[in-house]
């Protein structure tokens, strides 16, 4: 392959991969069409996005889009997986897919720049996603206000239920001193 063909591949590689903060490097060798074809389309319906890539031009796009050191774990068959909500929700899905094509496998990833091997990548996968931590974050914030509120609206509602109660005491008690 000529190097003017070899930088047009790195250019649309590069292109793909602006914007992303975090990668999954797989090995597929083996895995069938079939296969890969399901895995695809599993990854697809999280927007998730699988790129079969040569080593030389998948090293030089990493770099220029500041996921450099996924180079250093580039060697033999390799894809790599990108895109989604979070690079978590991207490791859930390969890892339920590793349990149906067995020759799938995860070598690692670079989340912000830094290099996850596959124990660590794998890991992730227990994380909570982007949904899940927003919806956690936003509770935190919100306890303490629904704390203090039932902390101020609660002296309140207790006069309340001691005047209703002397009220519905002497409403007994008003017709029978009337007999």
């Amino acid at each position: 392959m000529s190097k003017r063909i070899k930088n047009l591949i790195a250019t649309e590689l590069q292109k793909r991969l602006t914007g992303a903060d975090s990668v999954v490097i797989v090995d597929y060798s083996g895995v069938s069409a079939n296969d890969t074809n399901k895995l695809r389309s599993g990854l697809r319906k999280k927007n998730v996005k699988m790129t079969v890539i040569a080593n030389a031009q998948g090293r030089r796009a990493l770099e220029k889009v500041g996921l450099k050191a996924g180079g250093d774990i580039l060697l033999g068959t390799n894809a790599l997986v990108y895109g989604g909500e979070s690079v978590v929700d991207a490791v859930k899905e390969l890892l339920e897919q590793t349990k149906e094509i067995g020759k799938l496998k995860i070598k690692g990833s670079v989340v912000e720049g830094q290099l996850l091997d596959k124990p660590a990548t794998e890991a992730l996968a227990k994380l909570p996603g982007r949904r899940e931590l927003h919806s956690q974050i936003s509770t935190l914030a919100i306890s303490p206000g629904r704390k203090l509120a039932a902390q101020i609206v609660g002296p309140g509602r207790n006069v309340a239920g001691l005047v209703k109660a002397v009220i519905e005491k002497k409403e007994k008690e008003a017709p029978a001193a009337a007999a």
